[in-house]
């Protein structure tokens, strides 16, 4: 029988084997301060060379990177900030990557690229954010670290030139289950932590998720009615996540750490894109989501593509600009 390490490696190499078309990557044009130099996508660029509680002023058209959103100087508590050319306050999107919760970067290249361009295309910042991986802390961990990074810019929004109650969570795979549990429980004090800056809001006025997670401990049998052979590998994240078996020990931890055990909590509305092809994460998840937040009375859009996970797809201007931007602007009025 191979170890739980083991599984978790395999799986970690399974479950992320598609992002990698899309890994970030490192940005270029970086630095200390504000300047005029810019990225390839030809974003002006400025970096805190040196991480830490310091806020950066907003400048349109500036990208912040490798801002803490906690004093503790973690590399993980680290976030990047895109802002638009537009004159702020704007609405913010945080992006959170995917990555089997282990691995995975904030810097957006490839499809997170587009997806970041597109938005700031119609005016909004665009934040992306590390967390904390599985292999060195467990669930919650790494909702607590989005809930501070959520609350370091809503505090900083003035310095910022960011709108503090306009907040959008987005990301895809295990970052889109984040996202949305993020959302369901924003404000709920038994899913704060004590990362960072505390006592500000952490609702989220919409959610993007993009082929996500939304239920553990059915993810394994998904996989099987699915026709996929990924159930070691995936039971082998999990473990790694939640420190147990979602099937055995771990099993009402597996059952917290879902989305869809909250659907009935914050009423955020969510666009769930997932695709029908994919095997990694079915999009049984992402129908199972949509049907519990319809019983809840939460506003969801439900879109399903004929692609496979982190599929190339999602990131084209018929998906971004006729689905994910025209959620954003009739939600967010």
């Amino acid at each position: 029988m191979r170890s739980a390490g083991l599984l978790a490696g395999a799986a970690v190499v399974a479950l992320t084997v598609g992002a990698c078309a899309s890994a970030p990557g490192p940005v270029p044009g970086v630095g200390a301060s504000p300047s005029t130099s810019t990225s390839a996508s030809g974003i002006a660029s400025a970096s805190a060379a040196t991480p830490s509680a310091s806020v950066p002023r907003g400048t349109p058209g500036a990208a912040y990177l490798d801002v803490a959103y906690a004093s503790d100087d973690s590399v993980s508590h680290r976030l990047d900030l895109y802002l638009p050319t537009t004159p702020g306050p704007s609405a913010t999107v945080l992006f959170l990557h995917g990555g089997s919760w282990a691995i995975g970067r904030k810097t957006m290249l490839g499809g997170y690229g587009a997806l970041r361009d597109a938005l700031l295309a119609r005016g909004y910042a665009v934040a992306s954010a590390e967390f904390r991986p599985s292999t060195s802390a467990r669930f919650p961990a790494q909702l607590d670290d989005v809930k501070a990074a959520i609350r370091f810019l809503r505090a900083n929004a003035g310095g910022l030139t960011l709108k503090p109650d306009t907040l959008v969570l987005a990301g895809d795979s295990s970052g889109a289950h984040l996202a949305q549990l993020a959302a369901l429980t924003g404000d709920d004090p038994a899913w704060e932590g004590t990362v960072g800056t505390t006592g500000v809001s952490t609702k989220a006025s919409a959610v993007v998720s993009f082929y996500g997670v939304s239920d553990l401990t059915r993810l394994t049998s998904d996989q099987d009615a699915a026709g996929c052979q990924f159930d070691a590998a995936t039971t082998g994240v999990l473990i790694t996540l939640l420190g147990g078996d979602p099937a055995g020990a771990a099993r009402e931890e597996a059952l917290r750490a879902s989305p869809v055990s909250h659907a009935g909590g914050a009423r955020t509305p969510m666009l769930l894109l997932h695709g029908t092809k994919d095997c990694l994460v079915p999009a049984a998840q992402s129908q199972r989501m949509a049907d519990a937040l319809r019983a809840a009375g939460t506003p969801v859009q439900l879109e399903l593509l004929p692609a496979g996970h982190d599929d190339g797809a999602f990131y084209t201007d018929q998906v971004l600009r006729g689905l994910v931007l025209p959620f954003l602007d009739r939600t967010l009025g």
